[in-house]
C-alpha cells in the first residue's frame, strides 16, 4: 500500500524529471507489485514449512514477478497506458497478481520442495 501512494504521488514528477514514461529511476512501483506476489502466501499452503521452502518460496516469488514485470503478457502492458503514475503503477500490480497465482500453484504442486 506505502509503495502504490508513494508511487502515485511522486512518479509524475519523475515523469517530468527524465523525460520517461515509466522511469527506472522510480522503483516504489516494483517494490509494490513485489508486495502482491507474496500477499497471503505464508497462509497459503505452508503451514508448516521448513527453511528451505520458505527459501525457494521467496526465490520463485521474485524471479515469477520479474518475468511478468518484464515479458509484460496481455493485459499488463496495456496498463501502462494510464496517465502519471497509475500507469507506472498498475501495471507492476497486475504483474504481481499473476506472479501471485502462479506461486500459489506452484506452492501446493511442490509443496514437497
Amino acid at each position: 500500500m506505502a509503495g502504490s501512494l508513494v508511487c502515485v504521488q511522486f512518479a509524475p514528477a519523475a515523469i517530468a524529471a527524465t523525460g520517461k514514461n515509466d522511469p527506472g529511476e522510480v522503483v516504489a512501483d516494483e517494490f509494490a507489485g513485489q508486495a502482491v506476489t507474496f500477499l497471503f502466501s505464508p497462509f497459503l499452503g505452508m503451514g508448516a514449512a521448513t527453511g528451505r521452502q520458505i527459501l525457494i518460496t521467496a526465490f520463485m516469488g521474485f524471479v515469477l514477478f520479474r518475468l511478468f514485470d518484464i515479458f509484460k503478457p496481455w493485459p499488463i502492458r496495456k496498463l501502462e497506458k494510464y496517465p502519471a503514475g497509475w500507469g507506472i503503477l498498475a501495471d507492476d500490480l497486475l504483474a504481481g497478481v499473476f506472479a501471485w497465482i502462479v506461486l500459489q500453484i506452484c506452492i501446493r504442486v511442490l509443496i514437497v520442495i
